[in-house]
């Protein structure tokens, strides 16, 4: 038999972590015959009571026969044999790992100005109570010790601390598994444990261990999916992220907390700093890629405030280190201003353009407060090639206006016109169409007006789409009689950003309106920088409404995908199936771009407005579209890089089109290249290595390799030595960019992943809420109440108690 030691119901008593659910059952008589007998024995019980004591009181008589009635229930009970089946789910004891941020910026000391965030820096200090009013300001004593902590001192200071005890608290519960990060996780392994503890019913103090702040990026994204991801052998029960959440590299943080979502990896993100410090930064310094001499530029920025007070300052442009602009401005509060430079470059070469902005003493960053850019400056001309079937006004205004543009070499073919029109002296015209790939390959950009495909011939089409897809830029301004619908089934269909509509008989798509109409700006054609006449959106509207209407426009059947329209006729009668009559459109073919006007009546715009936005019009899309070959290597060799700036670490991307000698697409399986790095002040090369690039089309060829080391690189292939290549690799120090901690970032991720965002005045709570979303085993026990000596003892106190009243009532 056995006997249950202690009280009853002592296994309902709460233990930490085990949640219990129980029920009573019987394993003897059915209750209800059970009760069945108590009624029968309280019958006997009240029958004897009131025929055999008529001489006892009558209260005595009511407690005994009520003591008696309490032994037949029990008893009664008893014969049911009552047990509790009991289920407890107990938490099991899973890897939980703790990432902490070990970049720069976790080197940054925050003004803490605020009672709050002193109160925060102080309970992860150890000097208050985790549960002190965050809203009372904190001793001038303490609140000077706090004002000297950087992040990383506060999270060193944080393993330490006693009053929270966080580590060992969360060691008790789950294995901790350490690791730090920067552009990658480095696992750091089991804490160590020290095992001096006072009382033997405490878990050991955990050794927090010593985590540097010196990674010169942040890739939480990165280091999340790693630590997710990495294999063992039992599953991850959570993250505990210690950060500022200054990402800046690598994988997207809301990828990696829905990664941890998806294998049930609840993210606990504590987040470090503050969410306001005072600070300016400069950031996103772009200008054009490739500029002309003697032309202005334009170079923006964004200058970010924050809880700093509105005061006067200046912004400043450097080319090379030499002043070339000042904006005045008013710099404070919390919110991003675009800022314009202007200079006219009067040299060749590649510039450094710095934009720049005073430094106050209440910054936190003392480095973000200069961003920077690189263009390349040319004073090449690059060359026009004008191919028109017979005369008509578009044309003659458009060559008036290239002729006396001084960046341009024009050339023109007037397929029927006059006989010795290019034997006139200083004449633009050529006696005939280029024949060569190498005449053509000259040009980077090609006009093509109202001409006959059959006077083009299918092998020079052929030879013009080669040289769009190595890069070379083509228009096609409409005409009534071929351009574009007679360009179907050709290889210029191919080119064409539109499909005709050749539905209508020719004479009725070459009708005129009687009135003229106005063109519409799309929406992307108000963002488009080809017809951005000025800077200001609603001015720049003002000027498109301004510009008279044009009595024709060529049918379109629709747009090709991945086609822009930049212009359409507004006019419900013009529009299709597939919205309203594209006029200008363009699209991207190979490494070029092809633009398709479907009027020929452009040079109505110059009547009211003169030859000014005419001209900013067309020189805006010849010079976007010469720039594609005039940024490439070389004429044989057009590749190119993304981009003339990267930063430590990132990806470079090499890609275009390789040619013969001839200028005949040139068939390999790789091409070698040789990459050179150079440094300020050294005449020859630092380092040199070989690149090979693999061909993924025809003459296509890419590679892409990291780069670990800042400096000046020049790469060219071995095929052509001549066309070289430059680009800059900086250290841009992206941890002193961002200083205030991104609240809103963590707060998205722990939500996302099902687990929460933390401050300091909720890291008392950590341990249980981990505890929580531990997964849990259950166990079942039987506790079997009629062997229990306590419900024995509680009888025999019943009959003792009876017994003893009835000898006190004289009764047997």
């Amino acid at each position: 038999m056995k006997f249950l030691t202690q009280f009853p119901l002592n296994f309902l008593a709460d233990t930490a972590g085990v949640e219990r659910t129980w029920k009573l059952d019987h394993e003897g008589l059915q209750p209800a015959w059970s009760f069945l007998i108590f009624l029968v024995l309280a019958a006997l019980t009240i029958a004897a009571y009131l025929r055999c004591t008529p001489a006892v009181r009558p209260v005595r008589k009511t407690a005994m026969a009520a003591l008696r009635l309490a032994s037949a229930a029990l008893l009664a009970a008893l014969l049911t044999k009552p047990v509790i089946r009991l289920t407890e789910y107990n938490p099991v004891k899973q890897p939980l790992a703790v990432v902490v941020d070990a970049s720069r910026s976790m080197a940054l000391t925050d003004r803490r100005d605020a009672p709050r965030d002193q109160h925060r820096a102080a309970i992860a200090a150890g000097l208050v109570d985790p549960a002190s009013d965050l809203a009372k300001p904190l001793a001038a004593d303490l609140a000077g010790q706090v004002a000297k902590l950087s992040r990383h001192d506060l999270v060193a200071r944080l393993g330490e601390n006693r009053k929270l005890d966080l580590w060992s608290r969360l060691a008790t519960r789950s294995e901790l598994r350490f690791y730090e990060f920067g552009g990658s996780a480095t696992p750091l392994g089991a804490p160590e444990a020290l095992e001096n503890r006072q009382a033997r019913n405490q878990a050991p103090t955990v050794i927090f261990p010593k985590i540097g702040a010196t990674a010169s990026v942040t890739a939480i994204g990165e280091a999340l999916r790693q630590v997710i991801q990495e294999p063992r052998s039992q599953a991850l029960g959570g993250v505990i992220l210690v950060t500022d959440g200054g990402n800046n590299h690598g994988a997207s943080p809301m990828e990696a907390a829905q990664i941890a979502r998806e294998q049930n990896v609840p993210l606990f993100i504590y987040g470090v700093g503050v969410t306001s410090p005072p600070d300016i930064e400069v950031s996103e310094v772009t200008a054009q890629s490739l500029a002309f001499v003697g032309e202005r530029l334009e170079v923006h920025a964004k200058i970010a405030s924050r809880s700093l007070d509105e005061n006067p300052s200046v912004a400043t442009l450097k080319a090379d280190g030499e002043t070339v602009n000042q904006v005045d401005l008013t710099i404070g509060g919390d919110h991003i201003q675009d800022v314009v430079c202007q200079f006219v470059p009067k040299k060749t070469g590649d510039v450094k353009l710095e934009v720049s902005v005073p430094l106050r003493d209440e910054e936190v960053g003392r480095d973000n407060n200069t961003a920077a850019t690189t263009a390349r400056i040319t004073d090449k001309k690059f060359h026009v090639l004008l191919v028109e079937q017979a005369p008509r006004w578009d044309f003659r205004f458009l060559l008036d206006y290239l002729q006396r543009d001084p960046r341009l070499v024009v050339k023109s073919v007037m397929i029927d016109g006059e006989p010795g029109l290019a034997k006139r002296p200083d004449s633009p015209f050529l006696p005939s169409l280029p024949a060569t790939r190498e005449s053509l390959f000259a040009s980077q950009v090609l006009i093509l007006g109202d001409v006959n495909p059959t006077d083009l011939g299918h092998e020079r089409m052929a030879m013009i789409v080669d040289w769009v897809e190595a890069g070379g830029g083509i228009i096609f301004l409409a005409g009534s009689n071929f351009n574009p619908a007679s360009y179907l089934g050709t290889p210029l269909e191919a080119l064409l950003p539109i499909i005709p509509d050749i539905r209508r008989p020719h004479a009725l798509r070459s009708q005129r309106e009687a009135t003229p109409f106005p063109l519409e700006l799309t929406p992307a054609g108000r963002r488009s920088p080809y017809l951005q006449m000025d800077p200001d959106p609603a001015a720049n509207q003002r000027i498109w409404d301004g510009f008279p209407g044009v009595r024709w426009a060529a049918p379109v059947a629709r747009v090709k995908p991945g086609a822009e329209v930049l212009l359409a006729d507004p006019r419900p009668t013009r529009a299709g199936r597939y919205g309203k009559l594209p006029v200008l459109a363009m699209q991207g073919y190979g490494s070029g771009k092809c633009v398709y006007f479907g009027t020929d009546e452009t040079y109505r715009w110059r009547s009211r407005t003169g030859g000014k936005y005419y001209s900013i019009l067309w020189g805006q899309i010849m010079q976007t579209l010469a720039l594609r070959l005039l940024d490439s290597a070389s004429p044989l060799t057009q590749l190119r890089t993304d981009r003339k700036q990267y930063d430590v670490g990132e990806r470079v991307v090499i890609a275009g089109n390789a040619y013969t000698g001839n200028y005949e697409p040139l068939i390999l399986p790789s091409l070698e290249g040789v990459l050179a790095l150079t440094k300020p002040g050294a005449e020859t090369p630092v380092s040199t290595r070989n690149i090979n690039l693999s061909a993924t089309a025809r003459n296509f060829f890419r590679c892409d390799f990291i780069v670990s080391e800042p400096g000046a690189y020049v790469f060219h292939t071995v095929h052509d030595p001549g066309g070289i290549l430059k680009f800059e690799v900086i250290d841009p120090n992206l941890e002193s960019k961002q200083t205030a901690l991104d609240d809103r970032l963590l707060k998205n991720m722990a939500a996302t992943a099902g687990g929460r965002f933390l401050r300091e005045e909720d890291l008392r709570h950590l341990p249980a809420w981990v505890s929580a979303t531990s997964i849990r085993v259950a166990s079942y026990r039987k506790v079997e109440l009629y062997y229990s000596v306590w419900i024995l003892a509680g009888l025999l106190t019943l009959l003792f108690a009876e017994w003893l009243l009835r000898r006190l009532s004289r009764l047997k």
